[in-house]
């Protein structure tokens, strides 16, 4: 029974040895946006999370959740269950399906003093080496609605048609 005991000691330590003794946060930011589906109550889109790694091990990450704030108000989260892992002093993409109530996004996007709108990004990241999760908080400004939207007038549309 002794010698069960040591082994599992043993490889419990060995275990632990293969972690890092000093560990930095991963690095979380918007990497971009795309149209999914969209309705009259939700809509889906997938963001695109890139995810560096400061650490010069590799950080496995078996999925994430995810929220958005736009201007202080809450606008869209989402998780993702995609496993990748960042490899050493590098970055890898993540897709997060993300589902959003868009019905006042003009309105929050508009500020009334013509500032560009700000957002946060936070959520967490799951690893096998932290279970409760890496947490992650990210702050910025959206580009202004002219930046976004083609500039000029859309064409009228002919008569006849809709």
């Amino acid at each position: 029974m002794k010698k069960l005991l040591l082994i599992a000691l043993l490889a419990l330590l060995a275990g632990c040895s293969s972690l890092p003794t000093s560990f930095e946060k991963p690095k979380v930011s918007v990497a971009g946006i795309a149209i999914k589906d969209i309705g009259i109550f939700e809509q889906r889109f997938t963001l695109s999370l890139r995810v560096q790694n400061p650490n010069n091990v590799s950080v496995p990450v078996s999925g994430l959740n995810a929220k958005l704030e736009v201007n202080g108000k809450p606008i869209a989260d989402g998780v993702s269950n995609v496993s990748v892992t960042i490899p050493a002093l590098g970055e890898a993409t993540v897709p997060v399906d993300i589902v959003s109530n868009l019905g006042g996004l003009a309105r929050l996007l508009k500020r009334g003093d013509g500032a560009a709108p700000s957002y946060r990004l936070y959520g967490k990241l799951f690893s096998p080496w932290k279970p409760g999760g890496i947490d992650f908080d990210q702050k910025g400004d959206l580009p202004a609605l002219g930046e976004i939207l083609p500039a000029g007038d859309a064409p009228a549309p002919k008569s006849g048609t809709f």
